[in-house]
């Protein structure tokens, strides 16, 4: 057997051994009932122990790959059934050019910012705990055994070993997966584009929360898609308003970031989770779940996926590596069932033709030798740390009046405005102090609170930056409200106005006996 092994890499000979199988018997080069050579055998041709072969065939073995039979030797044992190619789409796609309009979140032209600015509009983790080096010996070691496969376009759907490997990690997190409903994607942003392009038309209604991701928003807009929100508060998504939406609206889809939601950081209740998927089943709607950092939890319980909570094809779920290891990896994924899976294969197929092999693959090898786990806790270790900080610089330099909300993962702050501080006064000012952060305007579809809110990345700096940024965006604030006073004092008619009154704990504003308290739920901390 050709199995090449790279005795310098930092990837162990016995899971090089394993993964080389492993994807022979996933892309068909090895069948089902196919005889292994003995682990002597194998150990004497590729010149290593024979406890290194042994431990291959372990690794096989518990995932299912391989059978030994006593007193007969190891035969390949598929654990799949073979992946359904996708069927042809009997609609035609849609052929209307999209161009996007939307300008970058902290409302300057798209072009690199000035080294002294402190960025906290940015929407990714910090570039310096991203494993680099690690990332670049698995890729390089890749490129030394498959430099040929990994050139190669390679299937559309999806690397295969990497979507089974997918499929048993999101099955230990209790998320239903199986390889052949796994998509990979160019991030979940290309996913989410999928899903919007296959399942709705121009004139369809989406149901989204209020705030909600930008990205998304600008998509279906382009599109022609109609979107109808539904108010959250500390809690999530009010499900509560469901039922008269549904009946009012008829949505083709509902739009959910049910962890550390972007840009609030909140996390939908379990009890709403439930209710939610039931309110959607009963009304024959699909969910589309956009689990973007869901994996960067710093306290509390794990909640159940919407996915796992929900009967065959009712859910959609997306996720990205993009947050967690690299932005410029682009690659993400979806799960779906059939008969929808096809359809949106298809539609990746036309949209971009596949994702890159080379990556796929690296990603794959990282990912197996278990690298990504480590990855994951240090990073949550880091960005918990890095939150902390950015909380306590917070409650020390914000002016009285603001209100700020800890999350328990992910990598946002929400913070409240008070009347006085509008964000369209405040933004050129924060530029003058060479600090900006997110317009909390590009999260609504069209709400005056919008003028209210902003949105701080709390990951993307170093603990020292963080906190001068924030007493950048302070002193930015002061003045901010220095100037709302002089022109009320003047009768300046200039008035950027106040928030919609609501009443204390109403969506959007956290209950009064909170204030200025720090907890598990998220409630304000200023």
């Amino acid at each position: 057997m050709h199995i090449p092994l790279d005795r310098h890499s930092v990837i162990p000979l016995y899971l090089q051994i394993e993964e080389t199988l492993r994807c022979a018997i996933l892309d068909g080069s090895l069948k089902e009932g196919d005889k292994l050579p003995s682990t002597r055998v194998l150990a004497a041709e590729l010149a290593v122990s024979r406890l290194t072969v042994e431990n291959a065939y372990g690794e096989l073995a518990a995932k299912g790959f391989l059978q030994a039979r006593r007193g007969s030797g190891a035969y390949v044992c598929h654990p799949y059934a073979p992946p359904a190619r996708p069927v042809a789409e009997a609609a035609p796609f849609p052929v209307d050019p999209f161009t996007t309009g939307a300008s970058r979140l902290d409302g300057q032209a798209d072009s690199p910012l000035p080294p002294d600015v402190i960025n906290f509009a940015a929407g990714v983790g910090n570039p310096r705990i991203f494993p680099q080096e690690a990332f670049r010996k698995v890729m390089h070691s890749v490129l030394r055994r498959h430099a040929e496969e990994a050139f190669h376009y390679g299937d559309y759907c999806g690397y295969y070993p990497l979507r089974d490997t997918l499929a048993r990690i999101l099955s230990l997190q209790g998320i239903p997966a199986r390889p052949e409903q796994i998509l990979i994607t160019n991030g979940s942003q290309q996913a989410l584009s999928l899903v919007s392009q296959t399942l709705l038309r121009p004139g369809d209604t989406v149901l989204v929360e209020e705030p909600t991701y930008a990205e998304a928003l600008t998509l279906f807009e382009l599109q022609g898609i109609r979107t109808v929100p539904v108010p959250c508060d500390a809690d999530g998504l009010c499900v509560d308003a469901l039922p008269a939406l549904l009946a009012a609206h008829r949505p083709a889809l509902i739009y959910t970031i049910p962890n550390f939601h972007n840009p609030t950081g909140r996390c939908l209740s379990e009890p709403r989770r439930r209710q939610l998927v039931k309110l959607a089943e009963a009304a024959g709607v699909t969910l589309l779940e956009d689990d973007f950092v869901g994996d960067l939890r710093y306290q509390g319980a794990a909640l159940p996926s919407l996915r796992s909570l929900a009967t065959c094809g009712q859910v959609i779920y997306v996720g990205t590596f993009s947050k967690m290891l690299m932005p410029s990896i682009r690659i993400g994924y979806l799960v779906a069932d059939a008969p929808l899976y096809p359809r949106l294969a298809l539609r990746k197929h036309v949209d971009s033709f596949t994702t890159s092999s080379l990556l796929q693959r690296s990603l794959d090898a990282f990912v197996t030798v278990g690298s990504y786990q480590r990855q994951l806790q240090r990073a949550c270790r880091l960005y918990r740390q890095l939150r902390d900080v950015a909380a306590d610089a917070l409650a020390r330099h914000l002016p009285p009046g603001c209100r700020v909300e800890l999350p328990e993962g992910g990598l946002f702050l929400w913070v409240q405005l008070p009347p006085d501080i509008p964000v369209s006064r405040l933004m050129p000012l924060a530029w003058q102090q060479n600090v900006t952060f997110a317009r909390g305007a590009c999260f609504y579809r069209d709400n005056p609170q919008a003028e209210f809110t902003l949105r701080l990345n709390f990951s993307a700096q170093t603990p020292e930056r963080t906190v001068v940024g924030i007493e950048r965006l302070a002193r930015a604030m002061a003045l901010c409200r220095e100037q709302t006073r002089g022109r009320e004092q003047t009768g300046d008619p200039e008035q950027t106005g106040s928030p919609p009154q609501q009443q204390e704990g109403a969506p959007g504003y956290p209950a009064p006996e909170n204030a200025g308290g720090v907890s598990n739920q998220p409630p304000p901390m200023i």
